[in-house]
């Protein structure tokens, strides 16, 4: 379905899905923080599987899909406007192979190539094909893709190539993953609630300078970026000395 053609003029900005990134972008360092403590073994708990910590993870993961969601329909929902997509489009997908080489460089056993900066490129330009669809539509769109994954299993996907798909028998050993299925999910379910169009959730001018939490969320990438390696060099020098 080709989406229609639509101006650079920036869309109205809705305040409140800055703020939602920014606790998003809080409970992302708190995680990692955690994790590297972990890690090395300061704290007896093991992040990476305790049951709860893996659902705060994927609660995180799916909040920044969902929000992805709703600013994609904010931003071109009456039209793609294809200058500033495509220029987000290529800073994710750099961020991305970023991401992909520093995990490399430190964990090469199980570096990130298709973590949650991966998925929302993928997402991004997949949602391009439902952008026109009614709410409803969307919701039904991300049932189907939310449960497929317990419908469809086949040894045929689980090469290498195709682990994008989460579609393959098994699970494949990396520090951060979110295949399309079932992940895609909550981007059109984000998209979805922005079709809803509810009062609460429309864009509104600022009144005022944005809060801490805004600012978070309008910096969230290269917050992504940097924080981890900062927190994990930072943790790292703090076992070396014995701290912890």
């Amino acid at each position: 379905m080709t989406a229609a053609i639509a101006s650079d003029v920036p869309s109205p900005r809705a305040h409140w899905l800055d703020a939602a990134r920014g606790v998003a972008v809080v409970a992302m360092v708190i995680y990692h923080f955690s994790w590297n403590l972990s890690h090395f073994g300061a704290i007896e708990v093991d992040v990476a599987l305790h049951p709860l910590w893996r659902a705060f993870a994927k609660a995180i993961a799916a909040s920044f899909l969902a929000l992805a969601g709703y600013g994609l329909v904010l931003a071109h929902g009456r039209g793609v406007r294809w200058r500033p997509f495509l220029r987000r489009l290529a800073i994710l997908g750099l961020a991305a192979l970023a991401v992909s080489l520093g995990s490399y460089a430190v964990f090469p056993e199980s570096y990130i190539f298709f973590g949650i900066l991966h998925c929302i490129a993928a997402s991004s330009a997949l949602a391009l094909a439902f952008l026109r669809l009614p709410w409803w539509g969307l919701a039904l769109a991300a049932a189907a893709v939310f449960v497929l994954p317990d419908l469809v299993r086949l040894e045929s996907l689980d090469a290498p190539v195709f682990y994008w798909t989460g579609l393959g028998t098994r699970v494949p050993f990396t520090n951060d993953y979110e295949p399309i299925f079932p992940w895609f999910a909550y981007v059109l379910a984000g998209m979805a609630l922005a079709r809803l169009d509810l009062p609460p959730l429309r864009p509104t001018a600022a009144s005022q300078r944005p809060s801490p939490l805004e600012t978070l969320g309008r910096w969230s990438l290269p917050i992504y970026l940097l924080h981890q390696p900062v927190l994990f060099g930072l943790t790292f020098a703090a076992f070396r000395m014995g701290w912890i």
